[in-house]
């Protein structure tokens, strides 16, 4: 039982004793009312459990916020072009901030996702891939701590406005520039009660955190929900 309502027990017990002594019992409406505000003071307290879960994933979120305005602030120092890099397929996530050469760094072209993609094509985009990461070196200010999201926060996926499409696994990178700009971006984190995502705005400092409990009493999978409400928020950033 929360510690709020255990609080309170005493002092219901106690207010009701004193009634009960002076009218030697009480109505069934009285009696009514009291278990509806217990009720009423039970559901109004979150669990602990619940409560610890939505701080990891505020504090996951956050991290990334903060993350994003670190490199932000790079790029413009060094006057080149900066990324925060994740790794979603590390357990858990692991992010970096890397800087790039000096000067203009043209980024390759993100094709969109085919189908009918050949071997040739497969390694083409990996060679293009592997270049351009063996121009960024992490910055090492940033790298004196490990920066992971707690592995009760999943990060679901990446998108960006130079990627344009969701990632949700391999490594995602979002750009600074030192103009100031920087790539548009959504990150999507869950628990297993609640999902929240990041949207990263890419002319201004500004950033937006959106949080969201789960449904309860769901018949859908955990997945297709998740899915559903990222491809929503997608599209809709998308058209903006």
């Amino acid at each position: 039982m929360p510690r709020k309502v255990k609080d309170l027990m005493p002092i219901l017990i106690q207010k009701t004793s004193k009634k009960y002594l002076n009218d030697q019992g009480f109505s069934l409406i009285e009696i009514l009312v009291a278990l509806v505000l217990a009720a009423m003071i039970f559901l109004a307290v979150p669990s602990g459990d619940s409560a610890e879960k939505h701080r990891k994933l505020q504090s996951a979120v956050d991290d990334i916020d903060r993350a994003t305005r670190f490199a932000s602030n790079e790029s413009t120092l060094r006057n080149t072009v900066v990324r925060l890099r994740i790794s979603l397929d590390k357990a858990p996530v692991e992010y970096t901030v890397e800087f790039g050469p000096p000067g203009n760094l043209p980024l390759p072209d993100m094709e969109e996702k085919k189908t009918d993609k050949t071997l040739k094509d497969d390694k083409e985009a990996k060679d293009k891939t592997n270049a351009l990461d063996r121009q960024f070196n992490k910055v090492d200010e940033f790298e004196e701590i490990k920066h992971e999201i707690h592995p009760d926060v999943t990060i679901l996926g990446v998108a960006s406005t130079s990627q344009k499409k969701l990632i949700n696994k391999g490594e995602a990178s979002i750009y600074f520039y030192p103009t100031g700009e920087k790539d548009g971006a959504l990150i999507f984190f869950s628990t297993i009660e609640e999902t929240a995502y990041l949207e990263i705005e890419p002319f201004m400092s500004d950033s937006r955190q959106v949080f969201e409990a789960l449904p309860t009493g769901r018949s859908a999978k955990i997945e297709d929900i998740l899915q559903a409400k990222m491809d929503e928020v997608f599209k809709e950033w998308m058209e903006k």
